[in-house]
């Protein structure tokens, strides 16, 4: 009993002397500088929006396709992923955004799991498993991981965001609900970093990406829209943005002039208009 407690008290000191160092890199701007989100963008991201572009026009084509275009555009996908991943593992020195580090480490898994689901599906005898929902459900852990890796991405700009723009540290946690109000107070990229862990909770992968749904929810919360729909909280207007099917890919974009005037980010496209 006494070697556990002690065991537990020197785990407990080497966590503390860790978040005390991590916080004084933060303070000195050791860490999530520029040059780790451009080689991060370059040699991950940009490769795995390609992918979620390619996987979203497949699956619009796959309903009305005969069963061996259906396989033949599975295949083919596949091997797309597979070279993306063969990509995305090669080693990249991250040391200095240990969150980047994560996101690369997940989404590498989410590419086995979506590679790992195609391949379940095109060994199934039902014809019904190479359609749009049977896929779904081959490809739920691949989604999961991938909407994983993405709240850790959008966490890292929200901590550059942090240290080199706001200087303030980020909040310790999110609360359980983030209300309008609250949402409106938050820095941008925080903003985008909450959107992203909400699509996770609510498992919704899309083909816009987390800064377009910023947008839709910023546009949305300064209209009177809002408040005539009784909404008062980021999930209601998440849901209601979904199910309306109303944000894009590029919305961040078509709306920066109008609303992100003078916004700072990253050198990296994603957020250049």
């Amino acid at each position: 009993m006494k070697a556990k407690v002690e065991t537990e008290q020197a785990a407990a000191l080497e966590a503390q002397k860790e978040q005390a160092k991590k916080e004084r890199l933060l303070r000195e701007q050791k860490l999530y500088n520029e040059q780790d989100f451009i080689r991060f963008y370059y040699s991950v991201y940009a490769p795995l929006l390609k992918l979620k572009q390619a996987h979203f026009q497949t699956m619009a084509k796959l309903t009305e396709a005969q069963m061996e275009e259906r396989e033949a555009a599975l295949k083919q996908l596949a091997e797309e992923t597979e070279s993306i991943l063969q990509a995305v593992e090669k080693d990249l020195a991250l040391a200095g955004s240990p969150l980047l580090a994560q996101a690369k480490s997940h989404f590498e898994e989410s590419l086995r799991s979506y590679l790992d689901g195609i391949d379940e599906a095109l060994s199934d005898q039902n014809s019904n498993a190479l359609n749009p929902d049977g896929l779904a459900s081959r490809l739920n852990l691949f989604t999961n991981n991938w909407l994983k890796a993405q709240g850790y991405l959008y966490k890292a700009i929200a901590m550059w965001e942090s240290v080199y723009v706001n200087k303030q540290a980020l909040p310790k946690e999110l609360p359980q609900t983030v209300s309008v109000a609250l949402w409106k107070d938050y820095p941008f990229h925080y903003r985008t970093y909450v959107a992203a862990e909400y699509l996770a909770q609510m498992k919704v992968y899309d083909s816009f990406n987390p800064e377009d749904l910023t947008a839709r929810l910023d546009l949305l919360f300064r209209s009177q829209e809002a408040a005539t729909l009784g909404i008062k909280d980021v999930p209601s207007a998440i849901r209601l943005l979904e199910a309306t099917d109303a944000v894009r890919s590029g919305d961040f974009k078509q709306l920066h002039p109008k609303l992100y005037a003078g916004l700072k980010a990253p050198e990296i496209p994603m957020y250049r208009e």
